[in-house]
């Protein structure tokens, strides 16, 4: 891609996406009238994120993210503890080792919060690189030891053509007066429509394809020789190692490799950041259902399979991103099916005691030991509702997330309230109400990349790899004190506003703002000193 925006579109989207025939025109013309048409379609679809930002929008950054460690419990929520910890405990040991495990409980027992705010992917997107350096920035801040890790319980049940590219690497290179965006693909383009959480390793063959792709850069001249042959050396290091290539699935390549890759962003810094950690936010909660929830008398128990539910969770979760709409046929009943030779999700929709999709291909009766057995072969993926129903509301774990997070969990903490006020939960209501909802981590600028003099855009994860030097984390520490909660999310709302909308609603004259036009006119780019530069 060949822009000076360096927020990252869609797969398909182009660099200048034109609008659909039909699409609305604001009529705004200056480009202070724009933003404020663009910031108010956004906030417009996420009015949690708007009273968030009425509420801490003028907070400094860095004052900000030292809130992700103060978390809300109460008794029952601290009598559920040791199950959410020892299934942490069990899933961490199987991929990291048993001292690994010990101390990210003995960590979560004393801070109870995780991010849930990253997709399972090479850990490059500058959503995700913000969001785990803000919360670095807040462990360090508090000067607890035991605060050792950044732990992530990452989405896996994202297609591999997401928007994040979690099918590879990505950095910028600029060259000829012309910001470019190379990709680096581990896994082939007909993956695209398959989901991560069931996805196959790569293989020795896809990484001798890595290489050649870094040939073909080479030849461009557009990167330099010396940067070129750091990547071949990451890529033969962390990627290519006998013990990554002999992982099971993508997804545990994926949370061991992210684990090395973050030590090199600031490895020339002498502070002491914490260990990045991946699990995978679907299996922790498959590992919670089976053990604690399929036969014992529980609110989750009765969510399953009580027929008497099922009306009490249609009314209240209806139309809420991230559950599911019968009306508009979106969405899916607590799980999507993914039948065994299938590459697609399906919807599932309860029928009597079944879970069904639409034209019957895939049925599953809703008893304890089907469940069971679909869920460990993986041919049932616990949907985004049911993961926030078990480790928020149920656990009361708190779950740093990003700008969508914020609007749809708090929607559906509302609507779980609801739902058991209405079938006389009392005990369900009092640990919900204690569920922390409004975190926001994903979504927020605070590294930045300089280029062309004057220019900045928003840095990859191979970016601070190739080009952080020693100062870099004390540039990123010293902006998060100088901007605003506000001022950070501001840069992104022309990415939020194409995720936000349909493209038939798009806007021409919206579509034109970038990244560095709003970082100028908000007066955001004075306060910016990038953390890495590209010469």
């Amino acid at each position: 891609m060949t822009s000076d925006n360096t927020t990252f579109l869609e797969d398909n989207d182009p660099a200048q996406p034109t609008p659909s025939p039909g699409a609305v025109v604001t009529g705004a013309s200056s480009l202070d009238e724009r933003f404020t048409v663009l910031k108010d379609r956004v906030l417009a679809k996420r009015p949690i994120l708007r009273s968030i930002l009425k509420k801490k929008g003028n907070k400094p950054l860095y004052e900000y993210s030292n809130e992700y460690v103060d978390v809300n419990l109460n008794p029952t929520i601290m009598k559920r503890q040791h199950e959410c910890l020892s299934t942490i405990h069990e899933a961490t040991k199987e991929r990291y080792g048993e001292e690994t495990a010990d101390s990210v409980v003995a960590q979560l027992e004393k801070h109870y919060f995780v991010s849930t705010a990253d997709h399972v992917g090479p850990m490059v997107h500058p959503f995700f690189v913000n969001s785990n350096i803000l919360t670095a920035l807040a462990q360090e801040a508090l000067s607890d030891p035991t605060l050792r890790y950044l732990v992530v319980l990452a989405c896996a049940n994202i297609s591999l053509n997401n928007s994040s590219f979690p099918r590879g690497l990505f950095f910028n290179s600029y060259k000829n007066d012309t910001l470019r965006q190379h990709r680096l693909a581990f896994l082939p383009s007909n993956s695209h429509s398959s989901s991560v959480y069931n996805f196959r390793p790569y293989t020795k063959q896809e990484i001798a394809k890595v290489e050649n792709q870094l040939e073909e850069i080479a030849k461009t001249g557009e990167v330099e020789p010396a940067h070129i042959e750091r990547l071949h050396d990451l890529i033969r290091s962390v990627y290519a190692t006998p013990e990554i290539l002999a992982a099971g699935s993508y997804r545990e390549q994926v949370a061991k490799t992210n684990r090395q890759l973050w030590k090199k962003f600031f490895e020339k810094s002498d502070a002491k950041i914490p260990e990045l950690l991946y699990l995978d936010q679907e299996d922790i909660v498959v590992r919670l259902l089976t053990k604690y929830h399929l036969t014992q008398d529980t609110v989750l128990n009765h969510i399953l399979f009580d027929p008497t539910y099922e009306p009490y969770i249609n009314a209240n979760f209806e139309g809420i991103f991230g559950s599911f709409s019968r009306k508009d046929a979106v969405g899916t009943y607590l799980f999507w099916a993914l039948p065994k030779g299938e590459k697609l999700n399906k919807q599932l929709w309860r029928k009597g005691n079944y879970l069904v999709t639409k034209n019957e291909s895939y049925k599953i009766e809703l008893h304890p030991e089907a469940i069971r057995e679909a869920m460990l072969n993986k041919e049932l993926v616990p949907s985004l509702l049911l993961n926030f129903m078990t480790i928020s509301f149920y656990y009361g774990l708190k779950c740093l997330g990003g700008f969508s997070q914020v609007n749809y969990l708090t929607l559906m903490k509302n609507s779980y309230i609801k739902m058991n006020a209405d079938l006389s939960n009392y005990r369900s209501i009092e640990t919900c109400a204690r569920a922390q909802t409004k975190e926001i981590c994903c979504g927020l600028s605070l590294a930045f990349l300089g280029y062309n003099e004057n220019s900045i855009g928003l840095a990859s994860g191979i970016d601070l790899f190739l080009h952080s030097d020693a100062d870099s984390w004390n540039k990123i520490r010293a902006l998060s004190k100088k901007i605003t909660l506000e001022e950070s999310l501001n840069p992104l709302m022309p990415d939020i506003y194409r995720i936000s909308y349909d493209e038939k609603e798009w806007e021409p004259d919206l579509l034109q703002l970038t990244n560095e036009d709003i970082t100028r006119h908000t007066g955001l780019r004075n306060k910016i000193d990038p953390c890495i530069s590209l010469s």
